[in-house]
């Protein structure tokens, strides 16, 4: 039970991180992103590469890199990696796209993204991904010791985040920030460069994912870009919907809900013969008419 316990934790808690960052880009500057998933998922592979040793894959299989770097140097890596294809994703898509159409855009990279690496054999061994990244510090403690000590370094990262977005959003660029997602056209009027406002946003929502992407990474020892689908940016916004945008404490309740409550919740309903599908559809469900409620009856969360 207490496994069980420490492994939902760690699943909330990397979700937390990743909400976060996603909050960031949509909370803050209002940026309707439909690829944040991608950059966790690159963030995931450039950090699971730089830890990861070189390939030795037969029949041509390969990933890049293989420095065989420790975790911090891995989660460096990550977050650059990430910041960088932020920056260039941005400065194309928030020049002159907005809203929905930013949406269209992002989601567009997001499918990019998930079928170079799905059919890329000879960069991130396609469908197999990679596989056995190491676990920090996973030689010093034993198999069941060892779960607990990676929730208290999630969660460490975690307040390390939380406190460092805190402090920004109530700082001068935060306001700045909260002027362009409320009005742009008055935010020019004051002199303001909503541009630059909104890709500095998105990179640091990216850097914020990239980090998260790789914190999973080393978590389940694995990378797949079939489990990194743009699907998943949807949980997030149900967790950030629920708390509210903007609303860092709320993001965080958001997500006990949607990450932990939810989909652990399910598991102790009764099961239906012949239909295996039922309880992630039931999650679905439920978060679905939590977001109506939410927005119907609370909408600031």
């Amino acid at each position: 039970m207490i496994q069980y316990l420490i492994s939902a934790l760690t699943i909330g808690a990397l979700g937390a991180i990743l909400c976060l960052g996603l909050n960031i880009r949509w909370g803050w500057a209002g940026e309707f992103d439909l690829a944040f998933y991608a950059f966790v998922a690159i963030g995931a592979y450039m950090g699971g590469v730089t830890v990861l040793g070189p390939s030795n894959l037969p029949g041509g299989a390969a990933w890049i890199l293989g420095l065989h770097q420790n975790f911090v140097v891995g989660a460096l890596v990550a977050m650059a990696a990430t910041g960088v294809v932020s920056l260039v994703v941005g400065a194309v898509a928030l020049r002159r796209l907005r809203g929905d159409y930013l949406g269209i855009t992002t989601v567009a990279f997001a499918l990019i993204v998930t079928a170079i690496g799905q059919h890329e054999n000879k960069l991130f061994n396609a469908f197999n991904g990679i596989y056995g990244i190491p676990q920090p510090l996973g030689d010093s403690f034993d198999a069941y010791n060892y779960p607990l000590f990676y929730l208290i370094l999630v969660l460490g990262v975690l307040a390390l985040v939380y406190i460092a977005l805190e402090l920004m959003y109530r700082s001068p660029f935060g306001l700045t920030m909260r002027t362009v997602r409320e009005d742009e056209i008055a935010a020019a009027a004051f002199g303001r460069n909503v541009y630059r406002t909104k890709l500095v946003a998105y990179v640091l929502g990216g850097v914020v994912g990239g980090l998260g992407g790789f914190l999973f990474s080393t978590y389940l020892t694995s990378w797949n870009p079939d489990s990194w689908n743009a699907i998943e940016t949807f949980l997030l916004y149900s967790a950030i919907f629920l708390g509210g945008q903007a609303n860092h404490r709320g993001v965080l309740l958001g997500t006990i809900v949607v990450l932990i409550l939810v989909p652990e919740g399910t598991r102790f309903l009764p099961v239906v013969p012949g239909h295996p599908d039922l309880f992630p559809a039931i999650r679905s469900i439920v978060s679905g008419l939590l977001i109506l409620a939410v927005l119907r009856f609370r909408p600031q969360g």
